[in-house]
């Protein structure tokens, strides 16, 4: 059993770690995407390198690490907060409507995008097209070259 001393120890190193559960379970929204600026995986660095252990006690050394680690776990939950915002964000489309398929093909051939399809269109090749400038946009998308088990399943082995 811990003494009284111990107990005592432990609590004050636990107030000091400025422990947040919300924030640790990603309930607080990151106010940007500046975590996905840099491409799609960030460098992660070592949240507790950085310590001086030649010049702590154990229990600064271990109440160091504790405040450490968390700031990390808070930090990764923030990018992936903001990472789960830009993968699941549908408002990046919009519906155009003429009355007949002619004044939609007039429309497309006006704005020199009729070989580009009739459905479905760039919107950045629309937008060169018709002189407007966009908003820079760095995207990840996932490149990976692992394929996803349940979609593989589902391909037909081609016959040799």
């Amino acid at each position: 059993m811990s003494s009284a001393k111990e107990k005592r120890a432990n609590q004050q190193l636990f107030e000091k770690a400025d422990f947040d559960l919300g924030d640790l379970l990603g309930g607080s929204k990151a106010k940007s995407l500046d975590a996905l600026a840099n491409g799609t995986k960030a460098e992660t660095a070592d949240p507790i390198g950085a310590i001086d252990y030649e010049n702590l006690t154990n229990e600064q050394a271990a109440g160091q690490e504790i405040s450490a680690t968390l700031a990390a776990f808070k930090q990764r939950a923030q990018t992936e907060q903001a990472r789960f915002e830009a993968a699941t964000d549908s408002e990046f489309w919009l519906g155009v409507c003429f009355q007949t398929r002619a004044q939609k093909e007039a429309f497309l051939q006006g704005v020199n995008m009729l070989q580009h399809g009739d459905k479905y269109i760039d919107g950045e090749l629309l937008a060169k097209r018709m002189g407007i400038a966009l908003p820079e946009a760095d995207v990840p998308y996932n490149v990976s070259a692992k394929p996803d088990k349940k979609l593989a399943a589902m391909v037909l082995e081609e016959k040799s």
